[in-house]
């Protein structure tokens, strides 16, 4: 009787002996798969921040420009239209017309930054409805302007409007805070 060996079965009936010391192809496919995951994964991730990085931009910061018209000094004001200074914290205060002359469009507020402000500010003038109606530049310390020009005339004789003043810390541009004030417009007041 003829010995059969194992080595000969396999060969007969067309099978081979798996090597121990190969991978099998299932696994490679695995490893394969898996790997070209986790490359699609990095890739999407890389492009993500490069698209975040690209389109994201933070907004440069555009100042308001200072006023052409400003003058150095402090302005000479008849006490009938109510010049005076509001001191809003320590080193923050405005110096203005409570009633300001007016000729229904152009205001003489005389805003005034004093010379020992550690701010710049700058005023808007809004409506009732809180629209503006009328903007300064920015005011360095010791300067002042004397009129602010509305964009449109004032139609009533009396005009409630808020004089809205956004301060800012120099050279910086942080914000100082705000401060609204209420007043009246007497158009055509002298």
């Amino acid at each position: 009787m003829a010995v059969i060996t194992p080595e000969k079965t396999s060969a007969a009936s067309g099978l081979r002996p798996q090597r121990i010391s190969a991978v099998c192809r299932t696994w490679r496919k695995r490893v394969r798969n898996i790997t070209l995951l986790y490359l699609l994964i990095i890739s999407l991730g890389i492009a993500a921040a490069l698209g975040a990085f690209f389109y994201f931009q933070p907004a440069v910061l555009t100042h308001p420009d200072f006023d052409s018209s400003a003058v150095s000094g402090t302005p000479q004001v008849d006490e009938r239209f109510g010049y005076s200074t509001l001191q809003i914290t320590d080193g923050y205060a405005v110096s203005l017309c409570g009633m300001p002359a007016n000729d229904g469009q152009t205001i003489e507020l005389n805003l005034t930054n004093p010379a020992d402000n550690t701010v710049w500010f700058r005023a808007e003038v809004l409506d009732a409805a809180g629209e503006v109606i009328g903007a300064s530049g920015v005011l360095r310390q010791g300067t002042w302007l004397p009129s602010l020009t509305l964009t449109r005339p004032l139609e009533e004789p009396e005009t409630q409007v808020t004089i809205h003043i956004v301060a800012y810390d120099p050279d910086t541009w942080q914000s100082r805070g705000n401060v609204n004030l209420n007043m009246t417009l007497y158009s055509g007041y002298s």
